[in-house]
């Protein structure tokens, strides 16, 4: 159910009066069972569209506000609970703010508008958001979708698609990686676990595949196209070999890859370093210097593919968003 406000159920304290009829919006509720809390989430989306000039910190604030104000509501609501909490077992709801950029011009660095005077990048005059003035309640978490972060989740899905047509990416048999920490245990089946938020906002997310099958007409038989192994989008710029050479940390500590698996590393950064190649290959000497120069290690860091891959950006006729505007 898409676009369906519900009743507020604390009107004195989310209106400057009580009124019986205010209600809070609800654009579109998404869930997942977090692979390491082992709890549903139910992430309460507000979706905002704007163009360049329109994002800034007044009305990315307000939107927080309000956001907050409806989770801090649907938290205690029977209405909001039995329209979108429709499995049982533990549950969290959270909020999102998705912002859309639909010109595709903006260019800034969005979380400066928590901080324009560090940053110089917004006007002088600018006051920006201070988080501890939100009206947060205790354990509530509100996640920020920003142009980026968008544009880089396009990008994957197109990407993927793009693999999956070429014949060396799965149409269904790959599955996100969560390591095993040591604070946290993956406690849902591997082939069940969602892209997290909190994985598709870090600086790489990992997606383990299997062989790439397809049927042959004239042998009548299915016929491997690509081997098993692991795709990972990278969402850092690659300044410095020391980026690369933590992610081989993390792969060497996570066993990734194993014998007879791929390693495909695509960078899907908005702005890769002009030097990136440079850089990885320099983390490669670093790495396999530090090991002693293990033979293993060499055939495994030498077989990695790199690829900067281009980013994907969509974008709405100015004339259509106009025409519709004017029918409203």
């Amino acid at each position: 159910m898409l676009d369906q406000n519900f009743i507020c159920v604390k009107a004195t304290k989310h209106t400057a009066k009580e009124k019986a009829e205010h209600t809070h919006p609800v654009d579109v509720v998404f869930h997942y069972v977090d692979p390491y809390l082992n709890r549903r989430i139910l992430m309460n989306m507000d979706l905002k569209s704007y163009s360049k000039s329109s994002i800034s910190a007044s009305p990315v604030r307000t939107a927080l506000k309000s956001l907050a104000q409806t989770i801090d509501c649907a938290r205690s609501s029977e209405e909001w609970d039995r329209r979108y909490n429709l499995e049982a077992g533990d549950r969290e709801i959270r909020g999102a703010l998705f912002v859309y950029n639909h010109d595709a011009e903006y260019d800034k660095h969005f979380y400066d508008i928590f901080n324009p005077k560090k940053s110089g990048r917004f006007e002088q005059n600018e006051r920006g958001i201070r988080t501890e003035n939100l009206p947060l309640e205790p354990n509530m978490l509100l996640h920020v979708i920003d142009p980026l972060m968008i544009n880089y989740m396009t990008t994957i899905i197109s990407d993927a698609d793009r693999l999956h047509r070429e014949g060396s990416f799965p149409e269904t048999t790959y599955r996100f990686y969560y390591p095993e920490l040591r604070r946290h245990r993956v406690l849902v089946r591997s082939d069940e676990a969602p892209a997290t938020i909190e994985q598709i906002a870090g600086p790489f997310l990992i997606i383990a595949h299997d062989a790439v099958t397809k049927y042959d007409e004239k042998s009548k038989t299915l016929v491997e196209r690509y081997g098993p192994g692991y795709v990972i989008y990278y969402n850092r710029p690659g300044n410095s070999y020391v980026e690369f050479v933590y992610l081989f940390d993390c792969l060497a500590t996570w066993q990734i890859p194993q014998a007879g698996q791929s390693l495909r590393i695509r960078v899907a950064h908005h702005q890769p370093h002009s030097d990136i190649r440079s850089h990885f290959q320099r983390a490669i000497d670093a790495y396999l210097h530090d090991w002693g120069f293990d033979a293993a290690k060499q055939a495994m860091l030498e077989a990695i593919e790199l690829e900067i891959i281009e980013i994907e950006k969509t974008t709405f006729s100015k004339t259509e968003l106009g025409w519709e505007k004017k029918g409203k």
